[in-house]
């Protein structure tokens, strides 16, 4: 059995090779049970890898989608949404608007000026509970860097905690441990998981996210969900008619820019560059020989 694939950086800055977040797709995944995708999932080791397990032929673009980190799978993730709409999108004919379904619902995608934006479905919020001593000892920063009101669980599609850091400084010195976070930093049913952020002007913030695994915590190059779950809270705060820009990834060597929009009417739209960076074919019975 071959099975095609595409990769692609999603969230990249234009005129900046190998920046944004890599994503690997597999347009026909229809085959495959859970087990063989996460076993791809992990043969890639990329942060997510989407399945398309099925492609409608009509007007409205819907594709059936299943996303797996290498060690679980998502019930919904920023980037690899816009780099599975970019997929499903030439497949069908080069529409501007796809549909796609995970396990958080059906999410519509459209087309923008060199990339796709998602809406995220409405979030909601839950109060933290661990202290801001807490949360700052998990983040490797001083307590007074981190605005303790301002924390809070936010689900958008997939839950996260979400920080507010006084500025970009904290941001950039966070160092995050393992341990702490695993205690104050975990969401029901997933590995612990924190975004940090800050404003870094009128119109634009600098973020960060960690995710813990076992002794180790790994940092996300793009992460769409947290930028719509940082949506999420500012529309609880009252935003509204609001366009900023998020950059992320520049400590791991992969900047980043999401693009955060909120209606009129309090609506979460996340947006980015997406770029096609090659394809090819697998083979399962060369794996398995």
């Amino acid at each position: 059995m071959d099975l095609p694939f595409h990769l692609l950086n999603v969230f990249s800055i234009a005129g900046r090779p190998f920046s944004g977040n890599p994503l690997c797709v597999f347009p026909d995944a229809a085959a495959l049970t859970d087990e063989e995708m996460l076993a791809w999932a992990r043969q890639f080791n990329l942060s997510e890898s989407t399945f398309v397990t099925s492609l409608g032929d009509g007007p409205a673009g819907d594709a059936d989608v299943r996303i797996f980190t290498p060690g679980h799978e998502m019930p919904f993730a920023g980037h690899p949404t816009l780099g599975t709409a970019e997929v499903v999108a030439a497949l069908v004919g080069g529409l501007d608007t796809v549909h796609l379904t995970m396990p958080a619902g059906r999410i519509p995608v459209t087309r923008v000026d060199g990339g796709w934006r998602l809406t995220a479905r409405a979030a909601t919020l839950r109060e933290v509970e661990a202290s801001g001593a807490d949360l700052a000892a998990a983040l490797g920063i001083e307590t007074v860097s981190l605005v303790r009101s301002d924390a809070s669980w936010v689900d958008a599609g997939v839950e996260q905690l979400v920080v507010r850091l006084d500025d970009v400084d904290s941001v950039r010195a966070c160092d995050p441990d393992p341990h702490r976070m695993a205690e104050h930093m975990t969401p029901p049913d997933r590995p612990p998981h924190v975004y940090a952020w800050a404003w870094s002007g009128p119109e634009s913030i600098e973020a960060r996210l960690f995710y813990a695994q076992g002794q180790a915590v790994l940092e996300d190059p793009a992460t769409g969900s947290a930028c719509a779950n940082l949506g999420g809270w500012l529309v609880s705060q009252g935003a509204r008619d609001v366009s900023i820009e998020v950059d992320q990834g520049a400590a791991v060597g992969r900047p980043s820019r999401l693009l955060l929009d909120i209606d009129h009417r309090g609506g979460i739209h996340v947006g980015g560059r997406v770029e096609s960076v090659g394809r090819g074919t697998c083979s399962l019975e060369s794996v398995g020989a």
